[in-house]
């Protein structure tokens, strides 16, 4: 399975803590990067509200072949990577539009 930018993945995510739990993930890093060295960077989908200066509210209108079960968002501020052969499904696709202001709040949340 290609892994590219702008896809939703469900991956093992794994926190600062060492934690890991299952959760969606938007893949952010360029096809560019994947392709040539197999790793991909990641950032976690939640439904956990908390922390609002650094998350993007989701809708179901933001995606392409996919929908979020329950109200969902993106934590800016939580980011892995891994590589893509680990990644063991594809959901569907993030609109253009919408990567585009979450690569923006991702920016202002760790820079």
């Amino acid at each position: 399975m290609q892994i590219k930018q702008r896809d939703i993945v469900n991956v093992d995510f794994t926190f600062p803590d060492g934690k890991s739990t299952n959760h969606y993930a938007i893949v952010v890093s360029n096809n560019e990067l994947t392709e040539s060295e197999g790793f991909v960077y990641l950032v976690l989908i939640t439904s956990k509200d908390y922390h609002s200066e650094y998350y993007y509210e989701l809708d179901n209108e933001m995606f392409n072949n996919f929908s979020l079960p329950k109200k969902s968002y993106v934590k800016c501020h939580i980011l892995m990577t891994t590589m893509d052969y680990i990644i063991p499904t594809k959901k569907g696709t993030i609109k253009k539009v919408y990567f585009d202001k979450i690569v923006d709040k991702i920016i202002e949340s760790i820079f």
